[in-house]
């Protein structure tokens, strides 16, 4: 009877042993799946540097600056503003302010306007695309 008890125990040990194996096997598994998985959402999206992009308006016309790195967008800058672009056009500079922030913080062009400004956030946003069309790869 020793001998029957013996090997019920020892094939529990089996079982558990296989049970652990497997387990350990799914969490290497799953290791390795998400860091190429992260490797792979990190690959090279734009051209770095500095891409611009021309804003023509009735009374003056100004350049938006794009600067992106590898795989983000870092920053969207008004530049080139003629006299009187911020006279007729005081909206321009914070909805550039704006638009920055959520390019930034999301890393995509769906951009929902402020109820004040959505032909500015529109403009602004076409000429960030413009400069993002010449950093793509």
């Amino acid at each position: 009877m020793g001998a029957n008890r013996f090997m019920v125990l020892k094939f529990r040990d089996i079982i558990k042993t296989a049970v652990f194996a497997l387990i350990g096997v799914l969490i290497i598994l799953c290791a390795v799946y998400f860091i190429f998985s992260a490797r792979a959402s990190k690959e090279q999206v734009y051209n770095p540097g500095t891409y611009s992009s021309d804003i023509v308006l009735d009374n003056g016309r100004m350049t938006v600056e794009v600067k992106v790195s590898k795989t983000k967008i870092k920053s969207v800058k008004l530049t080139n503003c003629s006299e009187d672009v911020p006279v007729f056009y005081p909206l321009f500079e914070s909805t550039a302010e704006n638009v920055e922030k959520h390019l930034k913080k999301e890393q995509e062009l769906s951009f929902v306007p402020d109820e004040d400004t959505p032909e500015t956030s529109r403009v602004i946003l076409q000429a960030v695309e413009k400069s993002l069309e010449q950093a793509k790869i």
